[in-house]
């Protein structure tokens, strides 16, 4: 008489399963099925770390290409006023010595100056006083004693030659540019302070020179 057949595959499974030799086999295959899980998952997640730092290493360098393009216009833009002011406070200062009659006022005694031209004077004294605060603005200053670096060109060209410059920024690692752009930016942040300290310090000057000169057309 045959036997009955097992109604669940899984149930001679099971049965095999006794074996010491067949469990040992079903064991490491579910531990090396478990480690190649592991792997994967892992892999993955070191790949979205290292995708998680370049992202902020991007925004990082985005930020200081920023803060370095604003420096920058901030330079010019001061330039740029403290060049008006130049040329604004001395056409007017020259027209008012030459269209108001000041020129000739010098040669009164200054005992019979009268309000008039004490502010017509005075007016010119202010306007020629911001001309030159504002020229100082745009005066360009060189600090020749400076170490080597990579931004500044006298620190450039404090390398011996070319190809020791070349050299040097070849060696230069991505923390080393980032630090190098930080400097670059500190020192042009240096650059605006004295600029505009300048600059606010003309236009004053030029502020009350205009008051000044208005006040004399007014009398």
């Amino acid at each position: 008489m045959t036997a009955p057949r097992a109604s669940n595959p899984l149930a001679a499974l099971g049965n095999l399963s006794d074996d010491p030799a067949i469990r040992e086999q079903i064991e490491q295959g579910l531990a090396d099925v478990m480690a190649e899980q592991q792997a994967t998952e892992a892999a993955r997640g070191g790949k979205k770390k290292e995708k998680d730092k370049n992202a902020k290493e991007g925004r990082k360098n985005d930020l200081l290409k920023l803060i370095h393009e604003y420096q920058r216009r901030c330079i010019e833009f001061a330039d740029r006023k403290a060049t008006f002011i130049v040329f604004g406070a001395n056409a007017f200062a020259s027209f008012l010595d030459r269209s108001k009659g000041l020129k000739d006022v010098r040669e009164t005694p200054m005992a019979e100056w009268t309000a008039k031209m004490v502010t017509g004077e005075l007016a010119i004294a202010f306007l020629a006083l911001a001309g030159f605060t504002a020229l100082w603005v745009i005066i360009p200053r060189i600090a020749r004693n400076v170490p080597k670096g990579a931004i500044y060109w006298e620190a450039i060209r404090k390398y011996e030659s070319q190809d020791a410059w070349v050299a040097a920024m070849a060696d230069f690692s991505e923390e080393d540019t980032q630090r190098i752009v930080l400097r670059g930016i500190y020192d042009l942040a240096g650059i605006n302070v004295r600029k505009y300290r300048m600059l606010q310090t003309a236009t004053w000057i030029g502020g009350i020179g205009m008051g000044l000169a208005l006040l004399h057309i007014a009398l």
